[in-house]
């Protein structure tokens, strides 16, 4: 029996338990920018309502229905702009897709992406600079490289430059997820308006066929409105709220993912009314409540409820 988390793995994305329509109302999303605009909206829910799950699950069926498609997942904000550029750059130098792009990119991006294809120490600097860190001074003279590493500025420039030559020649549609976007909020006062205005920058020249995403909790989300209202109004081609399992979706996403994971539970009524009431139909918690159970009972015959709710008071 696998351990069960209240986290998803790869395995888990390939699933979702979506009572509320929230995968087909972003694959709509997805397809229409597919056929050609580009969008921004933002995903916000609770800790644990699923704003992950829903990311990867999302991140899953593009990748099966777009063979083209370019997908980055960024975990966290990072302090600043260069952790979503970082992992646009890592995503398509290391895929390959900027070989088939080279032309549609001006410089330096273009010279150092075919420096990369001859090897040695050169091709090592290139991707040192494209990926932000510093190169040496003599290799930032040769390529006439205009600062010691990629700064904010360059990022979003480079973004927008790296994507429109991804969407020339025929990737797309792109997606940029963006998670835990509520992190943003504990980055210094300067660093943080300068972090949401060069995101409001990238969002006002988001190349065609792509849709940059952020996934935010309520609080984080109105501390953001707060903050940089101008950034709130451009996270706006969609704003989807997560909510919470009712009672009777509660039962039917148990008996979901436990069959996911080839896990055996009895399931009385009496047991999801308690983890229910102990939860509020949280997802993340349910799961936790479930794998708690488990760990301490078992998965075979009936289940001592005072028991039960005894465990879950500690723990839920």
């Amino acid at each position: 029996m696998r351990t069960l988390l209240p986290i998803p793995s790869i395995e888990d994305a390939e699933h979702i338990f979506d009572p509320h329509g929230i995968t087909e109302e972003l694959t709509k999303y997805v397809n229409l920018v597919a056929s050609g605009p580009s969008g921004a909206g933002v995903i916000i829910g609770n800790y644990g309502f699923g704003k992950t799950h829903v990311m990867l699950h999302l991140m899953s069926i593009v990748r099966k229905r777009f063979t083209n498609s370019v997908i980055i997942y960024v975990n966290t904000p990072g302090q600043s702009i260069l952790n979503v550029y970082r992992a646009l750059m890592v995503g398509v130098l290391d895929g390959g897709l900027l070989d088939r792009a080279v032309n549609g990119l001006g410089t330096p991006i273009r010279d150092l992406v075919l420096l990369l294809r001859e090897g040695g120490d050169e091709a090592r600097y290139a991707r040192q600079w494209l990926l932000g860190d510093p190169a040496p001074q003599g290799f930032r003279a040769k390529y006439g490289l205009p600062s010691t590493r990629v700064n904010d500025e360059l990022a979003v420039k480079f973004m927008v430059e790296v994507i429109n030559a991804l969407t020339g020649v025929g990737y797309g549609p792109v997606l940029i997820m963006l998670d835990e976007f509520e992190d943003v909020i504990t980055i210094g006062p300067t660093r943080k308006l300068q972090y949401l205005s060069q995101l409001r920058v990238f969002i006002d020249n988001l190349p065609s066929k792509t849709l940059f995403m952020v996934s935010s909790t309520p609080a984080g989300w109105d501390e953001i409105v707060n903050t940089y209202p101008a950034l709130a109004r451009r996270l706006s081609s969609f704003i989807i709220y997560l909510r919470p399992f009712n009672i009777d979706e509660t039962r039917q996403f148990i008996n979901e993912f436990t069959r996911w994971r080839g896990i055996k539970i009895p399931l009385s009524d009496e047991l999801v009314r308690t983890i229910y009431e102990f939860t509020e139909g949280n997802p993340g918690e349910v799961v936790k409540a479930v794998n708690l159970i488990l760990m301490e009972f078992g998965g075979v015959g009936s289940l001592d409820i005072a028991r039960v709710k005894e465990l879950l008071s500690r723990h839920v």
